[in-house]
């Protein structure tokens, strides 16, 4: 049994009541409570940066949240390293607007020994303001109507506990992309074959890929499938796509939960273009003749 003081969980539950809303007061509460302890802050750690709003406006252009999944990571790994030091309290302020989302922090205290008696929610709610007022006290641009959506959802989800905590669904475990990766001969193959068809892609805006085709984006391979992990498949090419923004081949021969299973070729980055773009095309034609290619089954974690 391991012996610790104590451990409060800041567990700002959206920006309202729980740990609140944003300009509800949840960072001068935690002021009052840290003591001689420590407060661990993931905004903390992105105004760190020194571009808090650019954080977030790159994130969005891109529609690539790794960077923040980095940043929660990184906070979780400083607070886990303040209580394994015997830090007194650690105070993790974080919004938490659902029940699962301080799960982590809570699940390791307890690997670590703690009592739940020493793990403590600390709701500041909406510190009596109207969303309107809080819309204009939040340091972080936090916009009217998402600190309404944040107040709706927080009070559908009631006061926080350990075991309300822990019986939450995980939201932590690690997504995960699969994906046929072309081995070499395949991929040049196909690069062979699409500039006997494709001029453009030649020129200097284009971004050449050719990688993979997305079995699925997030949740790894499907059950039946998991066996073939790390095996060689077999892929067709059946079709071409071409937009302003993304060249792509259309593929069949393995499962992929896309509408539209197949492989980015390019992109036009000189326009903006981004692989994800290749689910927009609209224009496909038969490729007669197609190649066929080879690629190996892969799981890789996103974030």
């Amino acid at each position: 049994m391991f012996k610790y003081k104590n451990y409060s969980s800041l567990s700002d539950v959206n920006h309202h009541e729980r740990d609140t809303v944003t300009g509800a007061g949840k960072s001068t509460k935690t002021k009052e409570l840290v003591g001689n302890g420590i407060i661990h802050s993931t905004d903390d750690l992105i105004e760190a940066t020194g571009d808090y709003a650019g954080h977030f406006a790159k994130m969005i252009e891109s529609n690539d949240w790794s960077a923040h999944t980095r940043m929660h990571t990184n906070n979780f790994k400083n607070a886990k390293k303040s209580m394994e030091d015997g830090i007194s309290p650690v105070i993790v302020d974080n919004t938490n607007i659902k029940a699962n989302e301080p799960k982590k922090y809570v699940e390791a205290a307890l690997k670590m020994g703690f009592s739940e008696n020493n793990i403590k929610f600390v709701d500041v709610a909406d510190g009596g303001c109207t969303a309107e007022v809080l819309a204009e006290r939040n340091t972080h641009g936090v916009p009217l109507e998402t600190i309404e959506k944040m107040m709706v959802s927080h009070k559908g989800v009631g006061p926080l506990t350990v075991k309300k905590v822990m019986e939450s669904k995980d939201m932590y475990k690690a997504k995960k992309i699969a994906m046929v990766v072309l081995d070499d001969k395949s991929r040049t193959k196909l690069l062979d074959g699409i500039k006997g068809l494709i001029k453009d892609i030649d020129s200097s805006g284009w971004d050449v890929i050719a990688h993979h085709m997305t079995v699925n984006f997030g949740k790894g391979l499907p059950e039946n499938l998991k066996d073939d992990l790390g095996n060689t498949v077999q892929l067709k090419v059946t079709k071409i796509g071409i937009s302003d923004m993304a060249i792509a081949v259309g593929v069949e021969g393995y499962h992929s939960d896309n509408a539209k299973p197949h492989i980015t070729i390019a992109v036009n980055k000189a326009k903006g273009g981004k692989p994800v773009m290749s689910n927009d095309i609209q224009i496909w034609e038969r490729w007669e003749g197609g190649p066929n290619l080879s690629g190996k089954v892969t799981e890789q974690k996103l974030g």
